[in-house]
């Protein structure tokens, strides 16, 4: 039966399915089975080099399972984790310390080694595992930059110091530069720094994966070449040391149960804060991968779901003894490029290394020592250029000054100084630059910023001339012991001005504050015996109830008797201030009669009293509804005596007070003017005295009385000019 041409075209080609899956696995295979061979080399050296082949199974089956659970669990499906080298050189110092330290035999500080290798990848898994179940995978990335680049730099040194100890036996130092008067030594050395060298040429004008273990393979077949063309044994040359060691079995192990029982566990339990900071590595590691590959595949990934499912990869790989790792953003990056959307570039990855770990056996004691050198010489190169020598182009001088004194404490002292160092140095930086941030928001006098009250003329004088004795300072930022002096400086100079009246009346507000620590508690104490002493009222508005509670513990008595107040918002402590203030002088905003107010405001005119005798008189009781929101607005209201309200109701049905007005306030004239419908509801607080004017009788005063309509709107723009001019300074103020 003959096939369409639509089936073949329809019809999925497996080959172009698999082969993407398999070449990155090849690819990674390799790398990953050259990272092994390197990696065990690192750590397993000197009195410990029996172990490499142990050492190198471990890495093999440790990262086929990392490979393996991240590529079923991920939630980026073609993800493909690695062991990275970061957290290896803190793992390598961590067991020479142990080798170094440990009084036991050769075979139980390797299996001490083997046991701090996998307890580190069990605490990073559970350490991953924890924080994506409480979903606090976004905090990592508050870690100050300038210790997460220090830790990776200082990462970068243990490397290249671990390449000297592979190619010479002793640390990068004096002792290093004596061996090398050795032509042997020195003959290890060259080409180690020669494949790194090329290793970073080649790189840098290709950046693919698969440029790495090629460079490898063509080393390793060089190497031979030579060797068999000088006809060179090759045991000869293990002899000088440029092949490493045969150990017992002759190839490649995997640990039994029988290995915990040599372990040495005081130096497992020792090397406790090594592991916690290789799970704090990870985590950063982690997290800059993620972020990597959120801009590399342009869509978000679910962080927390990406630790859980990394922890519990490392947790597996931590049973075998394994070391930690995660998705690995260059392979995954090239997995998308090459098309392998699905999760067979994980599971190709893990079945090459299991391939790996079941056939090259005896073959990882052919690879030259440069090699494994060179490649660990070029990772830790590697990690400095990026984290130290290229970081100083994209940081601050004193942010750079901290990877700086990290990296000079890992290599001079050690690591976890290093740390101690850079978390020190960040945190006072930090405390530093944020105490220089403004405390103070705005500051402003009863003369610059008033109430929401309206008041008559005369009160509106009053409070211009003597405004000065009320100063209002809203405050912001979390308020701690770099900045909280900074206030209480500001109310004692103010208290000490000569060449301004006397504070009565102190507004502080804590609208934009986020918290105080102690120290804040009690400067706000002093601030409180300042007051006591200078008779001055203090209010804090906008007080969180934490705060609250905080400053009464301390022992600072809040409420409406005492001399320290606690009120809603500044217009509420503004118009108390100014009560008080307007309380001490006669008849400031005594009951006058509306002739009165309207002289007081626009001057003396003959034809005021006509002006009053065209509106309607009003006599209305608390709680009396004056305007309703939403009505249409026909009328302007003049308060001869009293008070009303002004406020709006929301959608939510909250009920927000917006002005007060007092004796000689117009109410309701934007409205009149603009012809649109009230904005909010007008109610009468007391008994007042209103005259009404609508807007037929003022439209037939323009027709009839000229004169009088003309005194009218001279009213009314001189409230509105006056409203306007508190507007512009409040503005003015905000923008300071």
């Amino acid at each position: 039966m003959a096939i369409s041409t639509a089936d073949t075209e329809t019809r999925p080609n497996p080959l172009r399915i698999a082969l993407p899956p398999a070449m990155i696995g090849l690819i990674a295979g390799i790398d990953n089975a050259a990272a092994a061979l390197a990696i065990g080399a690192l750590m397993f050296t000197g009195a410990l080099s029996d172990g490499m082949g142990l050492g190198v199974g471990v890495v093999l089956c440790g990262g086929a399972l990392l490979a393996l659970v991240v590529a079923l669990r991920s939630v980026q499906p073609n993800s493909v984790a690695l062991v990275q080298e970061s957290t290896i050189a803190v793992v390598a110092a961590a067991i020479a310390s142990m080798a170094v330290q440990s009084v036991g035999d050769a075979e139980a500080k390797i299996a001490t080694a083997i046991v701090i290798i996998g307890a580190a990848s069990i605490v990073t898994g559970a350490l991953f595992w924890i924080v994506g179940k409480l979903k606090w995978g976004g905090l990592v990335r508050y870690l100050p930059y300038p210790v997460m680049a220090g830790f990776l730099a200082g990462s970068g040194w243990l490397l290249v110091n671990g390449a000297a100890v592979m190619l010479t036996g002793h640390d990068f130092g004096l002792e290093f530069a004596r061996s090398l008067s050795d032509p042997q030594v020195l003959w290890r050395v060259l080409p180690a720094i020669g494949l790194a060298i090329v290793m970073f040429g080649a790189l840098s004008r290709l950046a693919h994966p698969a440029v790495m273990p090629l460079i490898m393979i063509a080393a390793v077949l060089g190497f031979n070449a030579v060797l068999f063309v000088a006809g060179i044994d090759l045991e000869d040359v293990r002899q000088l040391g440029h092949l490493p060691p045969v150990n017992m079995s002759g190839g490649i192990e995997l640990p039994t149960p029988q290995l915990l029982t040599r372990v040495d566990w005081a130096a497992v339990l020792a090397a406790t804060p090594v592991m916690l900071v290789i799970a704090g590595l990870s985590m950063i590691g982690l997290m800059l991968n993620v972020s990597g590959l959120e801009l590399a595949m342009r869509r978000d990934i679910d962080v927390n779901a990406e630790l859980r499912s990394t922890g519990v990869a490392n947790i597996l790989s931590g049973g075998v003894g394994g070391p930690s790792g995660y998705v690995g953003l260059s392979m995954t990056i090239l997995a998308q490029k090459t098309g392998a959307t699905g999760r067979g570039a994980g599971i190709a990855t893990a079945i090459a290394m299991m391939l790996a770990l079941l056939f090259a056996g005896h073959l990882i004691f052919q690879v030259p020592v440069f090699l494994t050198a060179g490649f660990v010489l070029f990772l830790g190169a590697g990690l400095l250029k990026e984290w130290f020598f290229d970081a100083r182009q994209s940081m601050p001088m004193s942010e750079w000054l901290v990877v700086a004194g990290i990296l000079l404490t890992v290599a001079l002292v050690g690591f976890m100084e290093g740390l101690a160092l850079g978390l020190l140095v960040s945190s006072a930086l930090f405390i530093f630059k944020y105490s220089l941030l403004p405390v103070v928001r705005f500051r402003a006098t009863g003369v610059e910023q008033r109430s929401s009250v309206d008041r008559s003329p005369t009160a509106i004088k009053y409070l211009s001339e003597h405004g000065d004795a009320i100063e209002v300072i809203q405050l912001q930022g979390y308020i701690f012991f770099g900045t909280a002096d900074r206030i209480v400086n500001l109310v004692r100079r103010r208290l000490i001005a000569k060449d301004r009246p006397s504070l009565q009346f102190v507004v502080l507000d804590f609208q934009n504050v986020s918290g105080a620590d102690s120290a804040a508690i009690a400067c706000f104490m002093k601030i409180a015996r300042l007051a006591e002493d200078n008779n001055v009222s203090v209010s804090l508005t906008r007080v969180a109830p934490e705060l609250r509670s905080s400053l009464t513990l301390a022992g600072l008595e809040l409420g409406d008797n005492q001399l320290i107040s606690v009120l809603h918002d500044i217009d509420r402590a503004l118009e108390q201030a100014e009560e008080s203030l307007l309380s001490e002088h006669v008849d400031v905003d005594g009951e006058k009669s509306l002739l009165k107010h309207f002289v007081l405001a626009i001057g003396d005119h003959p034809r005021l009293q006509a002006l009053i005798d065209n509106m309607t008189r009003l006599e209305l009781e608390p709680e009396d509804v004056l305007i309703k929101q939403g009505e249409e607005a026909n009328d302007v209201f003049f308060v001869a005596s009293g008070r009303v309200r002004v406020q709006l109701t929301l959608p939510d049905g909250e009920v927000m007070r917006v002005r007060t007005m007092l004796a000689g306030a117009i109410v309701g004239e934007i409205a009149l003017y603009l012809k649109q419908p009230r904005i909010a509801d007008v109610i009468v607080d007391a008994p007042s005295e209103i005259f009404r004017l609508s807007a037929a009788d003022l439209k037939r005063m323009q027709s009839d009385d000229p004169e009088l309509a003309a005194l009218a709107h001279q009213l009314l723009a001189s409230n509105l000019s006056e409203k306007l001019a508190v507007a512009n300074k409040m503005i003015q103020l905000t923008q300071k």
